[in-house]
């Protein structure tokens, strides 16, 4: 089994408005695991800032009610947050106050194969 793909979805960065009128950012990542893959999939960013949202939605697969865990983990690969049993079809929603620099690390890891294509999106919001 191989890992699936990431890609960052969207990055909104408003800390460079005039007077930070408005101080805030957003990046969309999006991880998408073929049939077959239950192996843990990591996408690297880089972030300077406070987070403050986690977002994560978890697609449809079809037919393995598959759930996830996401970790998140700073430039010093510590354990920043972690959350497992995410399952199929759902958006959780978690309140944070963490600064972060440097390189962090998002890793999503699917706990069964999902049998089907299955997309995991996690949003990180912060200022």
């Amino acid at each position: 089994m191989g890992a699936g793909t990431t890609a960052l979805t969207s990055s909104v960065e408003k800390r460079t408005d005039t007077l930070n009128q408005h101080p805030v950012w957003e990046r969309v990542i999006t991880f998408t695991f073929a049939q077959g893959t239950a192996s843990a999939t990591t996408h690297n960013l880089q972030i300077n800032g406070i987070w403050q949202k986690l977002v994560v939605a978890c697609g449809s697969s079809g037919s393995a009610n598959p759930t996830a865990t996401v970790t998140i983990n700073d430039n010093a690969d510590k354990q920043l947050f972690t959350v497992a049993g995410l399952t199929e079809n759902s958006n959780t929603v978690y309140s944070l106050s963490e600064p972060l620099t440097g390189t962090t690390d998002i890793v999503v890891t699917p706990h069964t194969d999902p049998l089907a294509a299955y997309t995991v999106i996690v949003y990180l919001r912060g200022i």
